[in-house]
């Protein structure tokens, strides 16, 4: 599909995994889920039900140029050097909201234990995501609104086309012969 990309395919995945009643659930009925985007409190929910949010995107720098294509020239000297794609962190936030702040906890406890279960997600085009095991747990309340939420990160390659013309370093053997001294 034209509309298809890495952020839609993540979220496909996400919310596949997050609505299959083996993974949430709450009196073993799956619990829907919504994308919140990009202000959460225009949204109106049905209760029960998940929202998943994107909350940041940065570059993933420690992975940055490990995957790259090297396209020689020996006559110019020269190489093109080819990262095709770059490694991101993507900040998710899952929420539960229900009537009772025990079905909060109960799903907030079902999301820990989907996103320990599975560090690899795959897309739908095959490509494999791996879901980050550092949590970040926050219980923020706003007068008598209550939040649990619970934040992970998916690292994800996107398509950047970068390339860099590199010079080809040449190598020369020279073979040194001593004199016999006996």
């Amino acid at each position: 599909m034209p509309d298809e990309n890495v952020f839609t395919e993540i979220e496909l995945a996400l919310k596949q995994g997050l609505e299959d009643p083996m993974n949430v659930s709450l009196n073993g009925q799956a619990v829907p889920l919504r994308m919140v985007t990009p202000d959460p409190d225009l949204v109106e929910l049905t209760l029960p039900v998940t929202t998943l949010q994107l909350l940041d995107v940065r570059r993933g720098f420690a992975r940055m140029e490990n995957e790259f294509e090297v396209e020689k020239d020996l006559e110019a000297g020269t190489a093109v050097v080819r990262w095709p794609e770059q490694p991101y962190d993507l900040f998710y936030t899952v929420r539960g909201h229900t009537s009772s702040s025990r079905e909060d906890r109960l799903l907030l406890g079902q999301y820990m234990r989907f996103i320990d279960a599975h560090p690899i997600l795959v897309g739908s085009s095959g490509r494999r995501f791996y879901l980050d095991r550092g949590l970040t747990f926050r219980d923020r309340s706003t007068e008598r609104e209550f939040e649990r939420a619970l934040t992970f990160t998916v690292k994800a390659r996107l398509p950047v086309g970068v390339e860099k013309l590199v010079p080809l370093a040449r190598e020369h053997r020279v073979e040194v012969q001593l004199p016999d001294c006996s």
